[in-house]
């Protein structure tokens, strides 16, 4: 950097570098300011989103406590076609697929509940989703593929289910020492108060004594 003994020299230097790269400092000021800008567009865009589906959501719940199938399925469909970047669009493609379930079309149920898998940006709606269709995949026969979709999964919080559907799996496929296996890990890791504690027992019960 160039050492000016001046300050006229210093104020001539500013001047100089200005009239070369002035045109520039602006562009990219100007550039600077429209990002920010848009940005700031967008998080309000985003909570707007958010909150509006936030009621939409609500009305489906109320729906769907007054058993109107009909009405709640259109409203998740909307909220899953207005607000697909927003945690209701997944709450609602699980709610399509538990009203599907009621009315025995195991297949839409299925496809809701992969879309809910595939859009799921939050661990807990992701291990929600995954836990539903591979319990459909199960009912539906396809305990091969229900088994591939949970097997390398921990699930922390939720380990305790993917255990037990593990066991639950394993059954159906006439495999009871993994089983057996899958419901003691399950016990294991539930709380002493949980309320799922006597179903494993009595799955555990079924099975019989280890060989």
């Amino acid at each position: 950097m160039e050492l000016y003994e001046t300050e006229q020299q210093q104020i001539e230097a500013i001047k100089k570098w200005w009239k070369e790269n002035g045109k520039a400092a602006s562009a990219g000021v100007v550039i600077g300011l429209a990002l920010v800008f848009a940005v700031w567009a967008w998080r309000d865009y985003d909570k707007t989103q958010t909150e509006a589906a936030s009621v939409e959501y609500r009305q489906l719940i109320e729906e769907l406590e007054q058993d109107d199938q009909d009405a709640a399925l259109q409203r998740a469909a909307r909220i899953q076609e207005q607000y697909a970047r927003t945690p209701y669009a997944v709450l609602a493609a699980l709610a399509q697929a538990k009203i599907k379930v009621e009315q025995g079309d195991a297949s839409a149920a299925r496809r809701h509940l992969q879309w809910a898998l595939d859009n799921a940006d939050q661990p807990e709606l992701e291990h929600i989703a995954r836990l539903r269709l591979a319990h459909v995949m199960l009912e539906r026969d396809e305990k091969s593929a229900a088994l591939k979709l949970i097997e390398p999964v921990k699930g922390d919080a939720f380990a305790a289910q993917y255990e037990e559907l593990r066991g639950d799996i394993h059954l159906a496929m006439n495999r009871p020492a993994a089983a057996r296996a899958s419901y003691q890990r399950a016990l294991a890791l539930l709380s002493p108060e949980s309320g799922q504690k006597a179903l494993l027992q009595m799955k555990l019960d079924d099975l019989g004594a280890a060989p």
